[in-house]
């Protein structure tokens, strides 16, 4: 189902720079973005989850002065399935 697996991939984002919410302003900002985007998943919120879909897609400009870190590709990666597990749930 996409919901598993788009919690999967939040997890795995969360995973990797979960360690760097202290160091970074970016990466705070983006670990606030996912725990919002997991509650709008639990309680289905598919109005939410749309709003969110443009954020997500903005992940990538806001990781690119820390490109080159293999965490930071690995987030990105994981950023891109999520947002094709995302479009999945509300239908686009």
């Amino acid at each position: 189902m996409s919901v598993s697996a788009a919690l999967r991939e939040i997890e795995a984002i969360e995973d990797l720079i979960g360690p760097y919410e202290f160091f970074s302003y970016d990466a705070k900002k983006v670990l606030m973005l996912l725990r919002d985007l997991r509650d709008a998943l639990n309680r289905m919120d598919k109005d939410k989850i749309r709003q969110m879909i443009t954020d997500i897609s903005n992940i990538e400009a806001m990781a690119a002065p820390y490109r080159g870190y293999g965490f930071v590709e690995e987030s990105i990666e994981h950023a891109k399935k999520l947002l094709n597990e995302l479009k999945k749930i509300v239908g686009e």
